[in-house]
Formats: structure tokens, C-alpha cells, sequence
């Protein structure tokens, strides 16, 4: 027989309506069901969240933190297993409760591993979420480069064994997206990676001359992974006929645009589009291209993601309503958005009955909002200090 939970004692967000007052009934892993008032029940176990806010955990779409973690300097490389352990206890603490792991595809790119290698990290993802230490969820976001032939066969193959959650194209071709110049993209390649500069402009021009090809293929791999159901973004998007493209290509998000035109087109054709947390907590994007402030403002924003920093996500969740004008709204972008489009059977980001028991509990009392507790089905994964227990 399952043990039944109540969570009461403070306003609740289901991941749509914000409450002034609620009470979450689990029983199991699952949510049984939600009531806009503070009810009792004999035979339940009560957690008294003592006026905190009661809301779904984090959902994050984008998250980068794995390579940063194995790579903590520069060559200065950790154990993925290692890695990975640490950061789902982060993010067990950050409030995220479902985490996707951005893994770059890219075959000639600088940077942490070869595309082998990166097959390899994902199936140690797969292995550790499947394992009695996984704290939270773990998801797969697969981020293949414009142009990789050898990631080409790999992906796919990785699609087929179901291994892939979510996929983003990008393309770091000069002249376009994030790099506007070839002066831009030398700057960030040799000041990221550490390399001479003639490298970087023979890899520059090696992507040049094949780009329309390399889009040939990105084609070929979009229906594959379009058939398979799995969820598809493009990155850093910065003209209306690119969003054109990505549309035709049954791409159904645009992440990052860069410019305002960008993301303009990207909601007039009904797609979604997410945009990072720190760019929000700072007020600006670390390229100079578009600020996410400006998309929540306009309502063009479908969600957000940590993408280099965990920590930004659950502030800017809050930080937002500074733009919308409306907490429950906000609330939405770290929750209810980006779960509705992972298209998960557990249902991340809202309290609904028959939903997983994600749960977070959030003080946001103080200048920065934290989490005091987390649940994921319906088991406590993180809590703070005695002082802040809840009862």
C-alpha cells in the first residue's frame, strides 16, 4: 500500500494558477490531486511548507553544466561519471527537478570530446538516471553542428536505440547566427579553445564552402527525428528566413534568437521559443544579441533554460514577473512551458493528478529566491538546514 502525502500550509502553483492557498495529495510517485485550499486527511503523512510557496520542479531544457563540470579548467578534465553525480546533487538543490543534458555533436569543432566521446556521455547519462543514485530525472538534449558527418551516423544511431530526448541544430558557420563576422568567431574560438588563429580561420572556411550541403543532411536527420517524435529545436536564429527554413524543417522551436526579427517570425508561425536564464538575471546576453527580457515583454517567451548555469533558473522564474507583469505567468517559464514541450508521459512542470509527485518547495522571501525542499515521486531528494525545516 502507498504511503499518502499531504503538502499544505502555503500559496500553491500548480505550473498555470497561482493560489493563495493549496494542498497537494500524493500517493505513490504520482499527485492524486490538487485542492485551492488547505485541506486535512487522516492516514497521511503532513508536510507543513509553513507559508512557502508550494510549485512544480524546475523542468530545463538546455543545460551545459556537464562539460563545464568534467573540463572545471582549462585541460583539466574530472571523471563523466564523477561529473555527472555532482551535478544531479546540484541539481537536486537548484530546484530541477528533470534535467537535459546538452550534449554537442560536432565532428571537426574545438572543444571537450570527439562525437565517439559524446556517444559515450550520453549512454552514462541513460545509465545513471536509470540507477538507484539519480536524484533527479536525467534527459538526453542532443545538439548536433551543422556540417558533422561523422555525428550524422552516430545521432541517428542513437535515435533509434531511443536514447535522444530533445534535438537542436546549430550552426556556427561565420557570417551568420551568433558569429555575424569572421572577426567574431575568431575571437570567441581562440579565446574559448586556446588555439592559433590560421587554425581557426582553415575551419572557418572549411564550413563555409560546405554549408549547403551540410543542410542537406540536417534535413535528412530532422525527419528521422521528426518520425521518432522527438521534440526539435534550432539555435541562435537571426533572420526571418531562417526561421523560415527551421519551420519547413518541422522544427517546432526556435532557442536562443539572436535578433528581435528572429523571434518576431518565430511566434507569428506559432512556434515556441526559449531563451536562457542568465541572459534574464543579468539583463543581457554575454554575445550582445537579443536580451530575454525583451521576448517575456513582448509574450513571445515559451520558456527558459539554465543553458551554462543552473543556479539562474529558478530566479529567473521569479525575476520574470518583472516582464510579464504576472507571477503565475512567469512562474510558467521554469515549469509548465518547457515541460509541455519535452512531451513527457511523467508530465514535468504542473501539478496535475496522474503527474509524477516533482515538487518543489521555494522561500522567496529574501532578495534571491531558494529552495528549502525538493521531491521527485513523491521521495524528499534535498532539504536545507534544521532551522528551515518544514514540518
Amino acid at each position: 500500500m502507498h504511503t499518502k502525502k499531504l503538502i499544505l500550509g502555503g500559496p500553491l502553483f500548480d505550473g498555470n494558477t497561482l493560489s493563495p492557498q493549496g494542498t497537494i495529495l500524493i500517493e505513490g510517485q504520482k499527485i492524486v490531486h490538487t485542492f485551492a485550499d488547505t485541506i486535512h486527511m487522516v492516514n497521511a503523512e503532513v508536510i507543513d511548507v509553513q507559508g512557502r510557496l508550494i510549485m512544480p520542479g524546475l523542468v530545463d531544457l538546455h543545460s551545459d553544466s556537464l562539460e563545464r563540470s568534467i573540463e572545471k579548467r582549462k585541460g583539466v578534465f574530472f571523471d563523466t561519471d564523477f561529473a555527472i553525480l555532482n551535478l544531479d546533487r546540484k541539481a537536486a538543490a537548484c530546484g530541477i527537478t528533470t534535467f537535459c543534458h546538452a550534449i554537442s555533436f560536432a565532428d571537426n569543432e574545438l572543444g571537450l570530446r570527439s562525437p565517439r566521446e559524446a556517444e559515450t556521455c550520453v549512454r552514462k547519462i541513460k545509465a545513471f538516471n536509470d540507477s538507484p543514485q539519480a536524484l533527479v530525472k536525467h534527459r538526453v538534449h542532443v545538439r548536433y553542428e551543422v556540417g558533422s558527418e561523422q555525428s550524422f551516423n552516430i545521432v541517428n544511431r542513437l535515435v533509434e536505440q531511443g536514447l535522444v530526448d530533445l534535438l537542436s541544430v546549430m550552426d556556427h558557420t561565420p557570417g551568420q547566427g551568433q558569429f555575424k563576422s569572421m572577426e567574431s568567431y575568431i575571437r570567441f574560438q581562440s579565446i574559448e579553445y586556446q588555439v592559433p588563429e590560421n587554425m581557426v580561420i582553415e575551419m572557418a572556411r572549411e564550413k563555409q564552402a560546405n554549408h549547403l550541403w551540410a543542410w542537406q543532411m540536417v534535413n535528412e536527420l530532422t525527419k528521422t527525428v521528426g518520425d521518432a517524435g522527438i521534440p526539435m529545436l534550432s539555435h541562435d536564429d537571426d533572420t526571418i528566413e531562417k526561421i523560415g527554413l527551421i519551420r519547413d524543417l518541422g522544427i517546432g522551436a526556435s532557442e536562443f534568437p539572436v535578433t528581435r526579427q528572429a523571434a518576431r517570425q518565430a511566434g507569428e508561425y506559432g512556434m515556441k521559443i526559449f531563451m536562457g536564464a542568465p541572459n534574464l538575471v543579468r539583463d543581457q546576453s554575454t554575445s550582445g544579441s537579443l536580451k530575454a527580457s525583451e521576448v517575456l515583454k513582448h509574450k513571445w517567451c515559451t520558456g527558459l533554460v539554465s543553458d551554462y548555469y543552473p543556479e539562474s533558473l529558478l530566479q529567473a522564474g521569479f525575476l520574470g514577473q518583472k516582464f510579464t507583469g504576472c507571477m503565475a505567468e512567469a512562474l510558467q517559464q521554469v515549469t509548465s512551458g518547457p515541460g509541455a514541450y519535452l512531451m513527457s508521459p511523467d508530465q514535468p512542470g504542473v501539478l496535475v493528478p496522474g503527474a509524477d509527485a516533482d515538487i518543489i518547495i521555494v522561500d522567496h522571501s529574501h532578495t534571491w529566491a531558494h529552495v528549502t525542499h525538493s521531491l521527485v515521486g513523491g521521495d524528499p531528494v534535498f532539504s536545507t538546514r534544521s532551522q528551515e525545516a518544514v514540518a
